[in-house]
């Protein structure tokens, strides 16, 4: 498509001006002076365009939630999700994209480029500076400052690490220089395809409810040791943040589309070839052949099967706004079809459903069942995938992948202030009850917040929360942000990294073995669980059978069967809410104090 070509060729263009340096001290190296890159807005075009490699591609997005995600299982764990990693394995220290970063904005000073014009575009690297600053302040706590460049000698290279309150208020600071600066004219073209000044104050939002629940939820410990700024006074930073953002009229949510098979407007804005310019305020573009990605191939394809987890989808409620229960009047466990029907829309539009329907081969759209040799737990993902059998193969996918929306302001400004305790009815109304009645939830708290207390979702996931108004908060936060990169990060500032280890990776319940199953009530056998203990298949189920192995099995419920998995080595340690500083930079640098626990 052209939009990814003339993309493409402004980012090959910026990589012919300037060469990423690979430290701090690296001798930045041009393809031409100073004057041709700088001297006109074409080149500083040109030098921005390139920071936008910084962002994660869209098949990264959704792998963020992957590692160390309570609500998702899977076959195989890394060293750090086993608890193993240590300082000579670590390799996030990097700083070449903060010197690109600053190399910028030492040189934008050139009077032949108009003032304006100058600050727009040093909004833009500031953006970006925060962006990459809020990663290092989530990995390693406090970092060195760096807002130059640095050169061999200076003192700077052998300081010791800033500590969060300086990190914090600077990526504050270059947040709200880039709002500030960052021309508020985008074309329709590319409104979701480049920064704009509303995706500042967003990511303001964002860093500031991070911060603020981190040093709420890890108070007394080392992880804030020297903290000054508060709890609260954070918190009320990411509530404004986020209510500029409400109140600018420049976003709403995305609503109006038909819901079935699916489909529905929550599931438009990841399915998409073009995203949705009304709630998406910035997105990684995807199209063939220049940039693809690979959502379909690994959820339909790959081996590692990654599929969400029963106490995870049991969060969803019931279309009347009511809590869902898991198991019957008579204490027997639903079964697939009964579990889905009358929920939360944006189940159905997050896995395959009773309805999903996608093409085959012949293009024809039909019934399509979870794959249960591609989803461990029977909760198949299509949140990320095109509804297309064509779109399976490795780097099919052409749709855009959002980065940022509007859907997060409302989540961040619920969650801010009812941190803080001001929370009202009418917030929640124009927030958790927006986006529930994005959903189709037709009852519960819509209107006013909530007065009782889920012991469902309190028990299984945030014993030591007691306020119905934040544990909504969490469930509404987890389900509308599912698979976006941001529960481990939510986990991490929550601490509750706990749940990682300790939360059970089950799955959908069947009355037996050895039954032809009719998942999705269309009257055709869709799955058939062999009994281990028969050594023959019918020949009729032949095609349908699905035999399970380790790490899968099943285990006896009331009623029937329910899938596990029971892959080991799952381990959480206290220590991992931050990682280590490699020891190869503690060398280079002594002065740099390794983090708590390593």
């Amino acid at each position: 498509m052209a939009k990814n070509i003339i993309k493409t060729i402004v980012l090959l263009s910026a990589g012919m001006i300037m060469l990423w340096a690979c430290d701090l001290t690296e001798t930045q190296r041009s393809a031409a002076d100073g004057a041709l890159v700088f001297g006109s807005e074409t080149g500083l075009k040109l030098y921005s365009n390139s920071f936008y490699e910084i962002f994660p591609n869209g098949t990264a997005i959704h792998h963020q939630d992957e590692t160390l995600c309570d609500y998702m299982a899977k076959t195989e764990l890394s060293d750090f999700e086993q608890g193993a990693l240590i300082p000579d394995t670590q390799g996030k220290w990097g700083w070449s994209s903060i010197r690109s970063v600053n190399y910028f904005l030492d040189h934008n000073h050139y009077d032949s480029v108009p003032e304006d014009v100058r600050n727009n575009y040093n909004g833009i690297a500031r953006f970006f500076r925060a962006w990459l600053y809020f990663d290092k302040l989530y990995w390693y706590g406090g970092v060195p400052w760096v807002d130059h460049v640095l050169n061999p000698g200076d003192p700077e290279l052998t300081a010791p690490r800033d500590s969060r309150d300086v990190i914090v208020t600077h990526i504050m600071e270059d947040c709200d220089y880039a709002f500030e600066h960052i021309k508020a004219e985008n074309s329709s073209s590319s409104k979701a395809s480049f920064v704009n000044k509303w995706c500042a104050l967003l990511l303001k939002s964002r860093v500031c409810l991070y911060e603020a629940s981190w040093r709420k939820y890890h108070a007394g410990s080392a992880y804030v040791a020297g903290c000054t700024i508060s709890a609260d006074d954070l918190f009320r930073e990411a509530a404004d943040a986020a209510q500029a953002v409400m109140q600018s009229g420049a976003f709403s949510l995305h609503t109006g589309a038909s819901v079935g098979k699916g489909k529905g407007p929550y599931r438009d804005l990841f399915s998409s070839d073009t995203v949705p310019f009304d709630e998406v305020m910035l997105a990684v573009e995807q199209d063939n052949p220049l940039s693809v990605g690979y959502a379909n191939y690994y959820y339909n394809k790959q081996n590692v099967r990654a599929s969400l987890v029963r106490p995870f989808v049991n969060t969803y409620l019931n279309l009347d706004g009511s809590y869902y229960s898991e198991t019957k009047a008579d204490g027997t466990y639903k079964t697939f079809p009964e579990e889905m029907t009358g929920r939360d829309q944006r189940l159905g539009q997050t896995i395959r459903s009773i309805d999903y329907e996608h093409k085959n081969a012949d293009g024809n759209s039909v019934k399509t069942t979870a794959d249960y040799g591609f989803s461990l737990t029977g909760y198949h993902i299509i949140k990320f995938t095109v509804d297309d059998v064509a779109a399976d193969a490795y780097g099919a996918n052409g749709n855009d992948i959002p980065l940022m929306r509007y859907a997060e302001a409302l989540l961040n400004y619920a969650e801010a202030k009812a941190e803080l305790g001001t929370l009202t009815d009418a917030d929640w109304k124009s927030t958790i009850g927006a986006l529930r009645r994005r959903a189709g939830i037709t009852g519960g708290d819509l209107d006013a917040k909530p007065t009782t207390v889920d012991n469902y979702l309190k028990n299984t996931f945030y014993p030591d929360i007691t306020d119905p108004v934040i544990l909504e908060i969490r469930r509404e936060r987890a389900i509308e942000l599912c698979l976006e990169g941001f529960r481990l990060k939510d986990l991490k500032r929550w601490a509750c990294g706990s749940l990682w280890s300790t939360l059970p990776w089950t799955g959908i319940c069947i009355p037996g073995y050895g039954m032809p199953l009719d998942m999705n009530g269309d009257g055709t056998p869709d799955v058939y669980f062999p009994d281990p203990k028969m050594s023959t298949i019918p020949a009729e189920y032949a095609d349908i059978a699905v035999s399970v192995g380790e790490p899968l099995k099943f285990i006896s419920v009331p009623g029937g069967l329910m899938l596990r998995d029971d892959l080991s080595g799952r381990n959480w340690k206290d220590r991992m809410y931050l990682d280590p500083i490699s020891s190869e930079d503690i060398t280079m640098n002594p002065n740099l104090e390794q983090n708590p626990g390593y």
